[in-house]
């Protein structure tokens, strides 16, 4: 964990644009980090702390009303926003931690689901294939939404 403190405090400071700020920041990541990491299992532990640094700014920002918009360096840097290597650890994370929740799923819960949201089917053609009714495929597919909306913000996402 300590070994990512100088890029943390780096990107930090670049939310921020305020180096007693920025310190100020990884410190407090880093006790949420220690109070989270023995109840979930965590993947990609450099990109949990970099989501935790973001969600600490956006969070004091709120709080403090200072809703300004802000051009940070890294919007000006060659790379596009979406290749930044944090953006990029954190997705690959979130898609990991995604698709375990789908499999934790009961089966008939996460075969409506899957024919649902990634094969695209309707409710009617699922309610065929899996012998029951739509109204049933319907509830199948809330409950999987909302067990996944729910471990995903027990993970801090």
């Amino acid at each position: 964990m300590l070994k990512y403190y100088d890029e943390l405090l780096y990107f930090s400071f670049k939310l921020c644009g305020d180096k007693e700020k920025a310190k100020d920041i990884i410190q407090e990541t880093y006790i949420r980090y220690l109070e989270i990491k023995d109840k979930y299992e965590i993947e990609n532990e450099r990109a949990y702390l970099y989501k935790i640094v973001k969600n600490i700014v956006v969070h004091e920002a709120l709080e403090n009303q200072k809703l300004q918009t802000t051009i940070y360096e890294e919007n000006l840097s060659l790379i596009p926003e979406y290749e930044q290597p944090e953006d990029i650890l954190i997705q690959e994370d979130q898609e990991k931690i995604f698709m375990q929740i789908i499999e934790e799923l009961p089966q008939r819960t996460k075969e409506a689901y899957i024919l649902y949201t990634i094969d695209g089917y309707s409710r009617k053609e699922i309610a065929s294939m899996m012998d029951t009714t739509s109204n049933n495929v319907e509830k199948l597919i809330k409950r999987a939404s909302l067990k996944i909306e729910e471990e995903l913000q027990k993970r801090g996402f």
